[in-house]
Formats: C-alpha cells, sequence, structure tokens
C-alpha cells in the first residue's frame, strides 16, 4: 500500500521534468557593498542607487546654522552599494523551440543592499534640495520592481538575438565592455556617458526593441529603437542606436551611436512657481525636469595582451540640444511618484558638447589578485543662454584617476580595495568641490 504513492510521485516527477527538459529558469545576482569613504560628501541616502556618491557632487544648502557658508564640506564615511559592481538579482529562462530558436525572458531589479530599498533616485534628486542634507545625481533606477531589465524575446543561432521591453542601451553595452574599471566608484557610470552628459536615466529604455546578430566570425552589429508612444507624434521620446564590433584574435574594436528625443533629466525643484507670491514656500520634494535632444557618438578599443596583462579605452562625444517637443514635455505632471512643479525646454541656448577619454589597464600579477588603473578626462564646452561668445578658455574638464585592487577568494567571491581622486574646473562645475578623494573597501559576492 505504501508503494502506491511513492510510485505515483515518481510518475508525476518523471513527467514534470519530461514537460520542462527543454526549458530552463535561472535565479542570480550581485551583492556588492563596501566601506567608503570621501573627504567632500553627503550623507547616505536609502533612495540612491549607490547610498552614498564618491565622485563629485554640487554642495548641497542645508542647516545654514552649523554648515559653513550653508554648503556642506565634511568628511562622509558609509557603506557604497555597487562598488565593483551595481548590486542586483533577477530571474532569466529560455524555452527550446526547436531548430536553433529559442524563447528567453529576463527580469532584473537592482538593490540598494546597504538599505535594503529599491533605488528610486528621482525620489532622491527630489529630496535633495535647500534645508535637506542629501545630494544625489540622475540615475536609470527610479522605484521600478524591473528597473534593470524587463524583456521577453526570441534567440536564433543563426539569426540572433530580438529583445522587447525595457533593456540597456546598445551605447550601455558598449561602454560596459570597454572601461577596465566598473561599478558606482567609475566616471563612466556619472558622465550619462551611457546616452547623453547628464541624461544617465536614459541608460535604459522602455518600449524598446533591441537586435543582435553575428554577421561572422569577426563583426557583430546590435541595433535599437525605443517607441515614443506618444498620441499624435511619432518623434516625441523615440531613440535609436546601432553598434559595430570588430573582433580579431586579441584585438577588439567598437564603433557606437545613439539618439535620444526628449530625452529627461530630473533635479530638484527650489524655485518659486511663475507668479507665486514672494511669501510663499518652495517647491521643495518635487522635481524639476530638463528636456533635450541627445546624440552620442563612440569609438573604442581592448586588447589582450597575454593572460595577465589587457588594455581597454574609448573617446565618446555628446551633443545636446533643446527638445523636439516642449508643449508634450511640459504637460509631464509626475515621474516615478514625483510630482513635477517645473519643466525646462531651452536650456542649450548654445548647444553643449561634451568630449570624454579613458584609457585604462589591468594587470593580473600573481592567481588570484588583480590591479586595476583607469585615467578619464571629461572636456565640456561653455553652453546656454550666456555661452554666445565661448572659447576654448570657457571650456570645462574634470579628470579622474580610478584605481582597484581585487582579490579573488572563489569563482564568486571578491574583496577589493578602490580609489578615486577627480579634480573638475570650469564654468560647468562652479558650485562642485574642486578635488575629492574617495577611498574604499568592500566585497562582491555572485550568485
Amino acid at each position: 500500500m505504501r508503494l502506491l504513492p511513492c510510485t505515483a510521485s515518481a510518475v508525476l516527477l518523471a513527467a514534470l521534468s519530461a514537460a520542462h527538459a527543454d526549458s530552463s529558469i535561472q535565479l542570480y545576482g550581485i551583492a556588492d557593498l563596501g566601506l567608503v569613504t570621501t573627504d567632500h560628501g553627503n550623507p547616505a541616502d536609502p533612495n540612491g542607487a549607490a547610498n552614498v556618491t564618491p565622485l563629485p557632487t554640487s554642495a548641497v544648502t542645508y542647516n545654514p546654522a552649523t554648515a559653513p557658508n550653508g554648503k556642506t564640506e565634511a568628511r562622509v564615511s558609509s557603506l557604497i552599494n555597487g562598488g565593483l559592481s551595481p548590486s542586483r538579482w533577477g530571474i532569466k529562462g529560455s524555452e527550446d523551440l526547436g531548430d536553433g530558436l529559442a524563447a528567453v525572458f529576463t527580469l532584473e531589479s537592482p538593490i540598494n543592499v546597504a538599505a535594503g530599498t529599491v533605488p528610486n533616485v528621482r525620489l532622491s534628486v527630489a529630496n535633495s534640495q535647500a534645508n535637506t542634507p542629501y545630494a544625489t545625481q540622475e540615475g536609470s533606477f527610479d522605484g521600478q520592481l524591473f528597473a534593470r531589465e524587463s524583456t521577453v524575446g526570441l534567440r536564433s543561432k543563426a539569426l540572433g538575438e530580438l529583445r522587447f521591453g525595457r533593456q540597456q542601451t546598445v551605447m550601455a553595452d558598449a561602454l560596459g565592455q570597454f572601461d577596465i574599471n566598473s561599478g558606482y566608484m567609475d566616471p563612466l557610470v556619472y558622465n550619462g556617458g551611457y546616452n547623453g552628459g547628464g541624461f544617465t536615466a536614459e541608460a535604459r529604455w522602455d518600449n524598446a526593441i533591441k537586435y543582435g546578430v553575428d554577421l561572422n566570425e569577426n563583426f557583430r552589429v546590435q541595433l535599437m529603437y525605443r517607441l515614443g508612444g506618444v498620441s499624435g507624434s511619432m518623434n516625441t521620446r523615440n531613440a535609436e542606436g546601432a553598434t559595430l564590433y570588430f573582433t580579431s584574435g586579441p584585438l577588439k574594436l567598437a564603433a557606437a551611436y545613439v539618439n535620444d528625443h526628449d530625452a529627461q533629466l530630473a533635479s530638484g525643484s527650489t524655485q518659486l512657481a511663475a507668479g507665486s507670491l514672494p511669501s510663499n514656500p518652495t517647491y521643495t520634494n518635487t522635481l524639476k525636469l530638463t528636456f533635450a535632444n541627445t546624440y552620442a557618438y563612440a569609438l573604442l578599443g581592448a586588447y589582450q595582451l597575454n593572460d595577465d596583462w589587457s588594455f581597454k579605452g574609448g573617446w565618446e562625444q555628446i551633443h545636446t540640444e533643446n527638445p523636439f517637443n516642449p508643449a508634450y514635455n511640459q504637460s509631464i505632471g509626475s515621474m516615478s511618484g514625483v510630482s513635477v512643479t517645473q519643466w525646462s525646454v531651452t536650456a542649450y541656448t548654445n548647444p553643449r558638447n561634451e568630449n570624454m577619454y579613458w584609457l585604462g589597464a589591468s594587470y593580473a600579477f600573481v592567481p588570484g589578485w588583480k590591479a586595476n588603473l583607469g585615467y578619464y578626462q571629461r572636456n565640456t564646452n561653455r553652453y546656454g543662454a550666456n555661452a554666445a561668445a565661448a572659447t576654448m578658455s570657457d571650456t570645462s574638464n574634470a579628470k579622474y584617476y580610478v584605481g582597484e585592487l581585487i582579490h579573488s577568494l572563489s569563482k564568486r567571491t571578491d574583496l577589493y580595495g578602490l580609489v578615486t581622486e577627480s579634480d573638475v574646473n570650469g564654468p560647468v562645475w562652479a558650485g562642485y568641490k574642486a578635488h575629492t578623494l574617495s577611498l574604499a573597501v568592500g566585497m562582491r559576492h555572485v550568485f
């Protein structure tokens, strides 16, 4: 009598196994947390993706009675989320449909491990205003559960892969492969270069279609298009991009391009609304949105000299000008659960042009130990309503020196030490600390 239930269970398990023999589902992720100290920073913000910002930030006015000149200038020590790799968790799967074709999906969420939260950087931006201690920078994680990726698609060995949904841009894909450093100590993360100067939120596109295919053993191409989804307009909020890769032995090269209509940049809204009386309070805890059309071009290269030495570098130019559809942009009343009270659609009377250069080397000097060192420079022309007489002397620049020392305890667990030194000057960086030094030690676990 006891054999019947066991036999039935065995048959059921066998049937389930057979039903799922051609499909797979994987739970995966990264938990990366470090201890950082930075000489000019702001308090840790649980809504931020990194928890603290180790790179230059504009000084925030808060507690004027005690802060010198109403500005934060003190050292900050805290936990940094994603010192080497942004923390995340996800579920991905595939099903074999036969003839080399598979159905695929990915659902991937960011995590602020230091605070146990899903990052909402636009809520953080809204809070980083007068008389509040926080300072943050725009990012692509705005409270969505699956902010990193939410896609479904098809994959073919012969025809490539087609994905639909929220996903990383082809420019962000490319830059990540040609940067020797990584994580939130890396200036490319905060450069906005993933899709436009300062418009870091556009590193990922909703309503997007991405296609990638290997043309032959040397060439691969990626194409991407975002549907605007705006009634009556085919051009508002649409975007497109393309990347061509070339690989030959130890050499890898890439050329990338993206064009983004009505890109969105959020900042704290602290000015009085038009028509307000002077006695009315400012719009604290709300957003000001700046809109622009952005264009970015990149040439990238990497070389694997041997098992110990590798080199990566690149150049990116970002052009930013006034948006395509100001009327629609100014109709947006809320974003990421935060009220919008101000809009800017004419911020670029003179277009903004930026050039970003970087070069890095990696050296595996003993088994289990690796050192990465990178140099980055970002040059920005003077732009905006008062930039009619812009000259080379008006160019602002930022220089960054980033080092990583990584010790692999296993294939899944790393210990690391990080250093980032940055120097900024020029009108674009007015209000920022001219020099910032950040040091961190931490641990990354991949599961």
